[in-house]
């Protein structure tokens, strides 16, 4: 059978499905929502089209003939094809992917998500976490639609970008440490300190080397890690001190004190692909704006 003819069928095959539940031209209309003129005469043309009879006279009712009765089983399997097929482009719709830098999964994401469960119950979301340049990386693969990252317009010029705050960041030193007791800490007070921060990749890196940079200072690292935890970890230990975002909940053995420079933040933004993009991906995106607007 031609692609041509086969179109000009498949319109009709919902019409033999609801005539097979129980051989009734005015039931089927009902279950079709049409009325019974429009069903007869819908009949005829695909009777038509087909070349045999697809209902016979049976007293003042009528039957399915065997031709129908033999066609009528793969109807049924490409309507409930076709009815998955539409399915899964309605979750796809409503469904978001969402990659994220590792921070900023003990604050901003589960506050999103409880907000769209909230307010957007419909939406799915699926999160992915990680190194900035893995999160944009999964945004370029189409694996997830959005991605909160650090210093978004500024290295991803392909995507639309957002931004939605600078985030302050503090120093985090070991207790007993010189400067754990100062109100507020300078850059050049950490010139010389042996430092542990994350590895390239990371957002916060890539922040630190520019900061460092900006002060013609080099940045002595000492251990390097995949999360602030562990940073932490490190700095209790008494291993070098930390520069990042600050916690609601430092480690024993941390203190936290604010940095007094304004190049000390990261900025931070939503970036997604251009073009047209499914509704529920700009209802993240309000949401967000919504949840950062200080």
């Amino acid at each position: 059978m031609s692609r041509d003819r086969l179109a000009e069928l498949l319109p009709h095959l919902p019409l033999l499905d609801a005539l097979g539940d129980d051989e009734h031209v005015t039931r089927a209309a009902e279950a079709l929502g049409v009325p019974q003129p429009t069903v007869s005469r819908a009949l005829r043309q695909l009777e038509s089209r087909l070349g045999v009879a697809l209902v016979a006279r049976d007293g003042r009712g009528i039957r399915l003939t065997d031709a129908a009765r033999r066609m009528l089983p793969g109807v049924r399997v490409a309507l409930r094809a076709a009815q998955d097929a539409l399915d899964s482009l309605d979750d796809a719709r409503s469904t978001v992917g969402l990659a994220f830098q590792n921070s900023l999964g003990e604050n901003l994401v589960p506050r999103l998500v409880r907000r769209l469960r909230e307010e957007r119950p419909d939406i799915r979301v699926q999160l992915w976490q990680g190194a900035r340049d893995g999160c944009l990386a999964e945004l370029d693969s189409g694996r997830t639609d959005l991605a909160i990252v650090s210093g978004a317009a500024a290295t991803h010029p392909s995507g639309e970008t957002l931004h939605l705050y600078d985030e302050p960041l503090v120093v985090v030193v070991p207790e007993g440490h010189r400067l754990a007791t100062a109100a507020r800490v300078s850059l050049p007070d950490v010139v010389g300190e042996t430092h542990v921060t994350l590895k390239p990749g990371y957002g916060l890196r890539r922040t630190l080397e520019q900061l460092f940079a900006a002060e013609g200072v080099p940045l002595d690292i000492a251990f390097e890690g995949d999360d602030l935890r562990t940073l932490h970890g490190l700095v209790a230990a008494g291993l070098g001190i930390a520069i990042g975002p600050e916690v609601p909940h430092p480690l024993d053995g941390c203190v936290q004190r604010p940095i007094d420079d304004p190049r000390a933040a990261r900025d931070m933004g939503v970036v997604f692909r251009a073009g047209p993009r499914p509704p529920a991906v700009d209802d993240v995106i309000a949401v967000l704006r919504e949840l950062t607007r200080f």
